[in-house]
């Protein structure tokens, strides 16, 4: 019960917008419960008084009884499920749509430690368990405790001592159930957690199958992907065995123990002239739905124990910490009209050594600054500091002398274009590749943008031009073209931004397509500060300011 309440009341807000749906659902279930008690009653008519007695005028009426409830329950059951599937789709839309931003408002540093399969099991696998606890909570767990009082009544009314006797089989089964669900539960997290690490592996596999060739690495890969295969394989045995267990369980009490146990002690019932062969089938017919209620009752809250964890992960990404200054008002607005300052920067990834220690310098407006060192020194880690990604283990960053956790990043990121060295292309065409930098963007700026970062004429020439799909990661593109979209991207958000980031985005260009980059920074330098990531020599020509970050100097 503490879980139920718990599951309830964190997601009273996805619920309360749907009272509507959810309130004809209760009705429509209420009034579901005592129509499925006409039927036992009719039937002990049709035994004692048609059969027995030889009551022929009463034949009809029995049979037009039957079909009006059969004809009722099946439209009824048709408006639960229809309600059902309702609320289903629409509570798992808007609490996966929340989750998703919950998400993408997380801090960066946080999110970049989160497995994405571990991400992805949480908003779709977990929501539609959870969508699902709540369409049975409305609809079959109200039925199920309506149809148990009602049916118990009625059994007792009919006669205490038989119903006393049939009664003393449930505590057997309800253990039965107990030591089966105990072992599903074990068995499904263990499921879900491999299923997570194999679905992570899998993707990593399918997107470097590039790398891992050239690495000559296609053996061990296909050996651990065997080998997650065969835990898989050995968890999903043990899976379908408790399933099994179960099954067969059930089939057992639902259509052999619970009736053959009513039958038996009602003949001694029957057999003592304490009630008729009529009474028995009614009584029969009464327990069962009650046992089976009872059961349904007992099996969502076994369900509902097992599948706990998984709900507590859903609620527990609300939990996240979430990026300050990136809404509302309460940030300074962005201005950029002097210098960036670096102030006794220093950084260390979580249990690790620093990356660095005491940085200090300057950049100042409209300079092209590069920042230049060896491969590992944490250039590309003190440009995400810069741009608020990670969070500085001491000094501070400051432009126009406000520390940036300060400043509305909605206003700074507009402000700033970026292409990062791991920067991603998705699996579309070039120019939907493009329009994620700017949605409203003309195929005139797209074009323009195009030819300034020297892309354009080469994908004019492709047949399909800018409606070319590129692949998973751009792998229909050379590692040069691939950069240049994605400069190209990034001079489309903002033709002329305060602050350009090149973060070794010139790493996998030719000499030539290098030079065309070097020559568009020096045509939109014009009061735009551009800061270069490099280990190039040659990109060091026109730079105004270098700091060597392994050594901690600058080079004027």
């Amino acid at each position: 019960m503490k879980t139920r309440f718990f599951v309830l009341k964190n997601i009273k807000k996805y619920i309360l917008p749907l009272k509507k749906s959810i309130f004809f659902l209760v009705m429509c279930s209420i009034i579901a419960v005592p129509v499925s008690m006409i039927s036992p009653k009719v039937f002990q008519i049709f035994i004692d008084e048609v059969l027995k007695d030889g009551k022929k005028e009463k034949f009809l009426i029995i049979v037009l009884v039957l079909t009006v409830v059969y004809i009722f329950n099946f439209l009824n059951d048709s408006v639960i499920l229809k309600l059902g599937n309702k609320l289903f789709r629409y509570f798992a839309y808007n609490l996966r749509k929340d989750i998703f931003l919950k998400i993408e408002k997380a801090p960066y540093f946080f999110t970049e430690q989160k497995e994405a399969g571990e991400l992805k099991m949480r908003v779709i696998d977990d929501v539609d368990s959870l969508g699902n606890f709540v369409k049975e909570e409305v609809s079959d767990y109200i039925s199920g405790i309506l149809t148990a009082v009602g049916t118990f009544l009625i059994i007792i009314n009919i006669n205490v001592k038989m119903t006393f006797y049939c009664v003393l089989i449930i505590p057997l089964m309800f253990f039965v159930n107990f030591l089966i669900s105990r072992g599903t539960k074990k068995t499904n997290e263990m499921l879900r957690k491999t299923n997570g690490e194999y679905y992570n592996y899998t993707c990593n596999s399918l997107r470097f199958w590039k790398e891992i060739k050239a690495q000559n690495a296609e053996k061990e890969v296909i050996n651990k992907f065997k080998g997650y295969k065969k835990i898989l394989a050995a968890i999903g045995v043990k899976s379908i065995k408790y399933w099994a267990y179960g099954e067969v369980f059930n089939d057992f009490k639902l259509n052999y123990l619970t009736k053959i146990s009513v039958y038996v002690i009602g003949a001694f019932f029957v057999i003592n002239k304490k009630i008729s062969v009529g009474t028995l089938m009614m009584f029969s017919e009464y327990f069962f739905m009650f046992f089976s209620a009872a059961d349904g009752i007992y099996a969502k809250s076994t369900a509902l124990k097992i599948n706990e964890p998984y709900y507590r992960r859903v609620f527990e990404i609300f939990d996240f910490p979430e990026e300050n200054g990136t809404y509302g008002d309460c940030f300074q607005k962005f201005s950029f009209n002097k210098s960036i300052k670096i102030k006794n920067l220093s950084f260390a990834y979580k249990n690790r050594e620093p990356v660095f220690k005491n940085i200090n310098f300057e950049i100042k407006k409209g300079e092209h600054f590069i920042i230049a060192g060896k491969t590992g020194c944490g250039k590309s880690t003190l440009i995400k500091l810069i741009l608020g990604l990670y969070k500085p283990l001491k000094g501070e960053i400051l432009i126009d002398g406000v520390n940036i956790n300060k400043i509305n990043k909605n206003m700074f990121y507009k402000n700033i274009s970026v292409v990062m060295q791991d920067n991603f292309i998705f699996n579309m065409s070039i120019k939907e590749n493009l329009l994620f930098a700017n949605q409203t963007a003309t195929d005139r700026q797209i074009i323009d943008a195009c030819k300034r970062a020297d892309i354009y004429e080469f994908i004019k020439n492709l047949p399909n031009g800018f409606e070319t799909v590129v692949g998973e990661k751009g792998v229909k593109l050379s590692g040069g073209q691939k950069q240049r979209i994605l400069i190209a991207a990034a001079l489309l958000k903002n033709p002329n931004p305060e602050i350009l980031i090149f973060d070794e985005a010139t790493s996998a260009l030719d000499s030539l397509s290098e030079e065309v980059i070097k020559q568009t920074v020096k045509n939109i330098k014009n009061n735009v500060t551009v800061i270069t990531i490099t280990h190039k020599p040659s990109m060091y020509k026109n730079a105004e300011n270098i700091i060597y970050l392994d050594k901690f100097t600058n080079k004027n």
